[in-house]
């Protein structure tokens, strides 16, 4: 069966997501352990072509690094695509954010899979576009 934007388990998705988004701008990076897959890959291509490959440890320490002090009480996300099936499910979304180290717009490409009974994520792939205050 396809991954579609109607199947039921589109918004178990969409809301795993939510929670990692609300998580990490209040500082609660437990949720991070939680919701990477422990084989999880990220992709990070930067404007100048650099290609950033991490593990679920060590994205997790940069994101932790990257974050510092901020705390963004109403985090900004635009849902492109949320769509899944009985077993996987993959977004689509764009932030403004500082995970990279300085505040700008990125877009993510992110597949998940449900096992031990919780969405998680397998592998993100990120693409900064431009400085977010010109966005």
């Amino acid at each position: 069966m396809a991954m579609t934007e109607n199947h039921a388990n589109a918004a178990a998705v969409k809301s795993s997501l939510d929670g990692l988004i609300h998580g990490v701008s209040g500082h609660s990076f437990e949720v991070l352990d939680n919701l990477y897959h422990r084989d999880m890959q990220t992709y990070l291509l930067l404007n100048d072509g650099t290609l950033m490959r991490n593990d679920k440890p060590e994205f997790m320490e940069m994101i932790k690094h990257n974050m510092g002090a901020l705390k963004d009480d109403n985090p900004w996300v635009q849902y492109h695509l949320v769509e899944a099936d009985d077993t996987h499910g993959h977004i689509v979304v764009s932030r403004k954010n500082n995970a990279t180290g300085r505040y700008q717009l990125i877009s993510l490409s992110i597949d998940f899979v449900l096992e031990d009974g919780r969405w998680q994520i397998t592998r993100e792939v990120i693409m900064t576009r431009n400085d977010a205050t010109h966005a």
